[in-house]
């Protein structure tokens, strides 16, 4: 069968022009002889409309549409998604239903369903309801029609019977979210699966966030291997821009057909662009996939958002400081739209340095882009001279700083009105989580591209944008280097508002709690709090920055998170009031991150991890000088390739098996003896591995670790252990976390060096 791939630029609230580009997308893939044209997702009305889908006129005129596409359907299935209805039955507010529906049409009728029920229309199993997903406040899901209509819950599951070529081929229609059923009650793959269909055909408008190509993939490879045998699956996405209120969507398309053994066999471009592709599900082609993508998501959402809100007429105002976002922003302005449109404006103080001056004069240069400079310094005096007639105190340099960047604010808006123009904001993800921004100043503008990129992202999409253009476009004096184990910078990130300022924030490290702070599922700190403790935090890219930042001591941790806490929940009044901002995380500030402006007691659990957090021991790995005093042998003991770890009785956690030396012993009898008494084990080498020490409150306490190979265990004896359990890793529920997963990690590193040594 040959089938074309849609891939349509859906733009939301337009059904004229998306019903255009649908039918010649349709001409060209009868011309190219497809059996078969699949359309993204919501395709004639756009996905994200928020309460538009609440107006009853607007929707009746959309399903009108559906038999407009019916008639193109002469010598081609059709499969395309579209509101639907269903007479007689009612949504939760009591109006007609509105259905996320999947219409299926050839030869100009519906195609027939093998229960014969509803032929042609699929509805939308799964409703997304988190993030920027409000789908059940607008939608009835397949579940709740089918408690309506008194069916079985897989009524819609029924396969559509489509007859081309003499053969008719058994097809599952899905909507977007039904292949991301692992954590709903209902598999609509699963029950195709079992009605034995030849191909199952999935239509999405699923919005781009960072690796979401890799979550698609997953989730048909978990499909793949828990459902023998598998069929072709078909997914064809939107792409373009939408927008959630406060937040922008890109979708990247990506197309994607794969073969019954979960292979790739045909993709559309990755590349945020539409694309109509014809292809024969018997023979496979080659896949490219495209590169610097979060710069190819910005870009389209900046050329999409001028298109399809101000029909590329507009000038676009932008404060030109000479430090990295600007730079940033203008070099994605000028790459997604042209230079004609844009109007950079330097507004320097007594606080600016000749080299973020001359840094914007060259950027401009280069871009091919206006630059406008000027003094706002008189202004600066003039508003500090005027604000002393209205207070008794002095002006603070703090309430300077705010000034200059109101004035900037204010300097900018009027150019922008004056040019019929508009402003994009250069705030980062970072600042605007850190409240490091002035409202009415900084803040302003009709779209934030950088507001969900942190600045260690800025920094590598700095580069990005360098390799793409080939030049130093984006001056590489504002980007660091690791010299040494050291973060060097030829100019510190600064606000320059006054001499000598850099920013307060400790970037990458900082990077990453903001992240941490609003990736879905969200405020994982007390997952955080736990790393630290057991020491797991430290390894990988994110130890390397606490490390970097002398984190490492208990109080210095807590006090620098803490700080970083109370810096978000204070910054969420301004960020309410930012402009709407480029989603490509996944958990973005506005409709996909939501807050309220109230201050939210810490959880009972953060407070019991930072308590012991501060309370923490101090391990070190040596020997004491008089062997006597290692009290404390600790057994590292694997059995058939596995781990042991114990539970003593009226506990719910792990241990590693040890024990207390006891009088005239040695610690190797205490290993043996501990061993047997917590495992059973009665055939075994144990051996040592090194001592270490635990000091807390300035008392050392000396163990030893030791490992034991394991060849029989008897049935566990009457002592303290309630059982034992065989692992391949580490347990995260432990009784002692602030050490033993320390004592783990060094007998494995010991272990390995040791193999490598043999070798």
């Amino acid at each position: 069968m040959k089938i074309a791939m849609g891939q349509l630029n859906v733009k939301a609230g337009r059904p004229s022009e998306n019903i255009a580009a649908m039918k010649v997308m349709i001409q060209k893939a009868k011309e190219d002889h497809a059996d078969l044209i699949v359309f993204p997702e919501l395709c004639v009305s756009g996905y994200l409309l928020a309460d538009k889908w609440l107006d009853n006129d607007w929707c009746e005129s959309l399903i009108a549409y559906n038999e407009e596409i019916r008639q193109c359907s002469q010598g081609i299935g059709v499969i395309w998604g579209n509101l639907g209805t269903i007479k007689g039955i009612r949504g939760r507010d009591g109006r007609k239903v509105r259905l996320n529906t999947a219409f299926f049409a050839y030869n100009g009728e519906w195609v027939k369903r093998e229960n014969g029920l509803y032929d042609g229309m699929y509805v939308k199993y799964l409703n997304p309801d988190y993030r920027v997903f409000d789908d059940s406040r607008y939608f009835l899901s397949a579940l709740e029609l089918c408690e309506q209509l008194v069916v079985d819950r897989n009524f819609m599951t029924s396969p559509f019977l489509f007859e081309i070529n003499n053969h008719v081929e058994r097809i599952g229609l899905e909507v977007c979210e039904d292949m991301w059923n692992g954590d709903y009650s209902f598999d609509p793959t699963r029950e195709y699966l079992r009605e034995h269909v030849s191909m199952i055909v999935n239509i999405s408008s699923s919005p781009w966030t960072r690796n979401k190509e890799i979550g698609r993939s997953k989730q048909i490879m978990r499909h793949c291997l828990d459902i023998y045998p598998f069929v072709p699956f078909v997914y064809v996405n939107a792409c373009g821009m939408q927008n959630s209120s406060k937040t922008v969507c890109v979708f990247d398309g990506d197309s994607t057909i794969w073969n019954k053994a979960g292979e790739v066999i045909h993709a559309c471009n990755d590349a945020f662009m539409e694309e109509l592709k014809v292809v024969d599900l018997d023979e496979a082609s080659a896949v490219k996939k495209t590169e610097h993508k979060l710069l190819k998501a910005l870009l389209c959402s900046l050329k999409e958002f001028d298109e399809q809100l101000f029909d590329r007429k507009v000038k676009w105002i932008i404060g030109l400081s000479g430090g990295l976002d600007s730079s940033v922003n203008a070099a994605l302005l000028t790459m997604a739209l042209g230079k004609e449109r844009i109007i950079g404006l330097n507004m320097a103080t007594q606080y600016n340095s000749t080299t973020t001056i001359d840094n914007a004069h060259q950027l401009a240069k280069r871009l091919g882009i206006e630059c406008r400079d000027g003094m706002i310094q008189s202004l600066v005096t003039a508003s500090e001279e005027v604000l002393k007639q209205y207070i008794t105190q002095d002006v603070t340099e703090f309430a300077l700083e705010n000034i200059q960047a109101r004035i900037r604010g204010s300097v900018l808006s009027a150019v922008s009105q004056l040019e019929n123009g508009v402003i994009i904001n250069n705030g980062n993800k970072v600042e605007m989580a850190l409240g490091y921004c002035t409202l009415y100043g900084d803040t302003i503008g009709c779209i934030a591209p950088l507001g969900d990129v942190t600045k260690a992202e800025l920094f590598e999409l700095a580069r990005s944008i360098n390799e793409t253009l080939h030049e130093e476009v984006i001056p590489t004096n504002l980007l660091p280097e690791m010299v040494m184990g050291e973060l060097k910078w030829q100019m510190p990130p600064s606000a320059e508002l006054k001499s000598n300022q850099s920013d307060p924030m400790k970037w990458f490290y900082h990077d990453y709690l903001v992240q941490r702070l609003c990736e879905y599922p969200t405020y994982q700190i007390e997952t955080l709090l736990a790393d630290y403790l057991d020491g797991s935090i430290m390894e990988g890219e994110f130890g390397k920055w606490l490390r970097l930042y002398h984190l490492e001591e208990p109080g210095a941790f807590i006090e620098d998170l803490e700080w970083v806490l109370s810096k978000f929940s204070a910054g969420v009044f301004k960020r309410l009031q930012t402009p709407p901002i480029v989603m490509v995380s996944r958990g973005s500030f506005g409709s996909d991150f939501r807050e309220n402006q109230m201050k939210v007691e810490r959880s009972q659990r953060y407070l019991d991890l930072k308590t012991q957090i501060l309370n923490k021991p101090t391990i070190t790995f040596s020997s004491p000088n008089d062997h006597e005093a290692v009290r404390y042998a600790v057994i590292m003991a694997r059995y058939q390739s596995k781990w042991i770890f114990v539970q003593a009785k009226n506990r719910d956690t792990l241990e590693i098996p040890g024990g207390k030396r006891e009088l005239n012993e040695t610690i190797q009898e205490t290993a043996v003896r501990e061993l047997f008494e917590e495992t059973g084990a009665v055939k075994c080498t144990c051996k040592p591995l090194f001592n270490y020490c635990v000091e807390s409150k300035g008392e050392p306490s000396w163990g030893q670790l030791f490992f034991a190979d394991i060849e029989e265990l008897e049935p566990l004896p009457e002592y303290e252990i309630e059982s034992i359990v065989l692992l391949d890793k580490l347990p995260k529920k432990l009784t002692y976390p602030a050490i033993q997963p320390y004592l783990y990690r060094k007998a494995l590193t010991v272990l390995k060096e040791e193999l490598n040594g043999s070798k």
